[in-house]
């Protein structure tokens, strides 16, 4: 695996989250993207940022973003996977639950992921059969085994009317009942990274996109966690319902979803 590439990545996503940071300090403009999704002049931009380097020194890769979808070859050897800015409405708030996320793909499977949280100062990253990072420091998921000491993360899907919605409402009170608690960070490539950091023990979400998680769950798996279907197959591209877990819990946390019937809503 070529060992410029993680280097490229992790310089991408300090320069985009940089930008970011500027963007915040000195004001920028919001638009709808319809209902409550947004999309702001410091997403673009910095979309902008990485796709360029990308485009200049890996024309042959291919590249798929929140922003301007797919691009390239899809049979591509190499794909990246942008999200510019994961936690739009955080950003666009002034909360720090923000990050960047790239991840990097080689024949169908990621190798690279980079999730940088630049309010935060936090930069999580991971290479195929190397290990997690926080920084330069190894991290690893919680050895937590317990549902009633376990701390979740749960998000709901932009679109109120949705029917994962009430399931969604239904899951958080399971969890509530059961758990040591529950938290809506509103970046689902954080909250993977966190869970890969021991900070969290688990999420649930429906409606998730490729750039939502892409870098987050090689993270994760790097440090000995796991991120499923809520059935827990494993994750397909067109699938958006996803369980992430220190692993130990996963069983049990698939077991819960379906008990709810949680596995039945798309």
């Amino acid at each position: 695996m070529p060992l410029h590439l993680l280097q490229i990545a992790k310089k991408l996503a300090h320069d985009a989250g940089k930008l970011a940071l500027e963007y915040q300090e000195n004001g920028f403009k919001t638009e709808s993207k319809g209902g409550v999704d947004l999309v702001t002049e410091a997403d673009k931009a910095c979309e902008q940022l990485i796709l360029k380097t990308i485009q200049e020194n890996f024309p042959d890769h291919a590249i798929l973003t929140e922003e301007s979808g797919a691009i390239g070859d899809p049979k591509a050897e190499y794909k990246w996977i942008v999200d510019p800015i994961d936690g739009t409405v955080n950003f666009a708030h002034g909360l720090p639950f923000y990050c960047v996320s790239i991840a990097i793909i080689h024949k169908g499977l990621p190798i690279i992921g980079v999730v940088e949280a630049p309010a935060l100062k936090e930069v999580f990253w991971a290479k195929k059969g190397h290990g997690a990072f926080k920084g330069n420091s190894p991290i690893q998921v919680s050895k937590n085994g317990d549902l009633k000491r376990a701390l979740f993360s749960f998000g709901y899907p932009y679109e109120r009317e949705d029917p994962v919605t009430p399931m969604t409402h239904k899951l958080v009170t399971s969890v509530l009942t059961e758990s040591r608690g529950a938290r809506r960070l509103g970046s689902a490539a954080l909250e993977g990274a966190y869970i890969a950091a021991g900070r969290l023990d688990a999420f649930f979400h429906y409606k998730l996109k490729p750039w939502d998680i892409a870098a987050a769950k090689i993270i994760l798996e790097e440090a000995g966690g796991m991120m499923t279907d809520v059935t827990g197959d494993l994750i397909s591209p067109k699938n958006g319902r996803t369980l992430a877990s220190n692993g130990i819990l996963h069983s049990s946390l698939v077991e819960m979803i379906k008990k709810e019937g949680g596995d039945k809503v798309m």
